[in-house]
């Protein structure tokens, strides 16, 4: 059990511990101290003077060396951080561990990229009179980044925000989602025992509302935000003038499953991507179309494959999806279902509730866009499926939807696979793989209602810093060819 006090600079404990608590048997798993609002003050002031008196001093090889041994003591730690993720996180802990294994080398990663912030020469002479001038741009970071992370990843999510908002030179204050704060208190402290002084990463465990009136602060220079929609989109109306920020929410990420499929394989990947931690992940697949041709082998398979998966407590070793994250989410998933089934869905396998916790993995049939199950992110162990017979026409059935973020296809033949990706709204399109495959490198976010910029750590960390220009007027030149 992990027990952490304010991780702070300059306060001292006033005894205002709170139980965190497993999402699976509500047994105590840890204790943090949660900060009072004289502290959450202290935390910003800490990091606004270490960004003045710290990182705008720091050179690159030493935010790389951080980093790396970040990412040692991470590989070291993998064990007790993927057995916390499962405690507090409710995920499966053969899952937690590749989670773990992630995120050490997105820290790696981003101290890769602390070394390669280059900016550009700009050619000065493509018109008389300015040929006299050298120009180019250098990067340098912002300021103190606002990092809010969700649950569903504790480790990985704390690291891609935080790790690439030190990479690029900046402070930060860290907001870890109120279920998991075991995992990012961890994390955090493995920047102090790598050598960073106190006060560059101040962690502020505290409820969303409190979190809320912090964003509107001059001080903060880039909210970097991971969770709902209905929380994200308010954070443009609050944020300071000239404050950034990025938007990492969900979708109603779509599978197609052409008639030329491995369908074999295809199952076995829509049943990953559709019940992965219980569904409780932003591209999650949750809209399954079939092919009428394929339609009959393909729900066969499914279903023969979904009724093998093994839900339980997720410090199982056998676990393959473990509990919904709080009892207000399990009712909300239920309540869809039960409205799907109202309206004509049929309920091919689940639906129920599974020692209080946790809901069996749930396969509808007949379901439509009428439907919240299908209309709006379930983020639960849900997955529609229904037939199409013409590409064209459920493509535009699909686009009618706000959220665009990752979307995939199963098929053999290239020109299906084309048109598909060219014509759906989406911001990623994976082709004969899962909605939710992700790598650490590639760009990831939603466009429209799923969010704003994209993640990787490459990406965020160019959102992360300022690209200045400097400009030098030198006087060697040639008079002839002067104005």
């Amino acid at each position: 059990m992990l027990n952490f006090g304010l991780q702070i600079k300059g306060t001292k404990s006033e005894g205002n511990f709170k139980n965190i608590l497993s999402p699976f048997d509500n047994r105590i798993v840890g204790k943090i101290e949660i900060p009072t609002i004289s502290q959450q003050e202290i935390a910003i002031q800490n990091a606004q003077n270490s960004y003045e008196n710290i990182m705008k001093n720091m050179p690159s090889w030493k935010r790389a060396e951080i980093l790396y041994k970040v990412s040692e003591f991470i590989k070291r730690d993998k064990e007790l951080l993927a057995q916390t993720i499962a405690a507090e996180g409710g995920k499966p802990l053969k899952d937690a561990r590749i989670e773990v294994t992630r995120a050490a080398n997105t820290v790696k990663m981003s101290g890769d990229e602390a070394l390669q912030l280059n900016g550009e020469q700009i050619t000065m002479d493509r018109a008389a009179g300015s040929e006299n001038h050298l120009a180019f741009t250098i990067k340098q970071g912002l300021g103190i980044v606002y990092v809010i992370s969700a649950f569903n990843h504790p480790v990985n999510l704390i690291c891609h925000q935080l790790a690439t908002a030190f990479a690029a030179g900046n402070s930060a204050l860290v907001k870890p989602a109120s279920q998991t704060p075991l995992s990012c208190l961890k994390i955090c402290s493995y920047f102090l025992e790598a050598g960073l002084e106190e006060g560059v990463i101040n962690v502020l465990p505290i409820p969303g509302a409190e979190a809320e009136k912090h964003i509107s602060d001059r001080r903060i220079r880039f909210v970097s935000f991971i969770g709902s929609a209905e929380v994200g989109w308010k954070i443009p109306k609050l944020v300071a003038n000239g404050t950034g920020y990025s938007l990492e929410h969900g979708g109603t990420a779509v599978a197609v499953v052409d008639k030329s499929a491995d369908l074999d394989f295809a199952s076995s990947s829509i049943l990953k991507g559709g019940f992965y931690h219980a569904g409780q992940v932003c591209v999650s697949t949750q809209n399954v179309f079939l092919n009428e041709e394929v339609y009959d082998d393909f729900i066969n398979l499914i279903i023969e494959k979904a009724k093998k998966l093994n839900t339980c407590d997720p410090n199982n070793e056998n676990t393959d999806i473990g509990p919904i994250i709080n009892e207000w989410e399990r009712n909300r998933i239920l309540n869809q279902i039960k409205q799907a089934i109202d309206l004509g869905a049929e309920c091919l396998i689940g639906s129920n509730k599974i020692l209080d916790t946790c809901i069996e993995p749930t396969i509808l049939i007949n379901t439509n866009y009428e439907m919240q199950v299908m209309n709006s992110e379930v983020f639960g162990p849900v997955i529609n499926i229904n037939k199409y017979k013409n590409l064209n026409e459920l493509i535009e059935i699909c686009n009618k939807t706000p959220f665009s973020f990752q979307n995939a296809i199963y098929t053999k033949h290239i020109d299906t696979a084309f048109t598909f990706a060219r014509k759906i709204n989406s911001k990623t399109v994976v082709i004969n793989d899962s909605t939710a495959f992700r790598v650490d490198w590639m760009p990831f976010g939603g466009a429209m209602e799923s969010g704003f910029r994209v993640g990787g750590v490459k990406y965020s960390i160019n959102d992360l810093v300022e690209e200045k220009l400097i400009v030098i007027k030198v006087n060697d030149y040639d008079a002839r060819f002067s104005i």
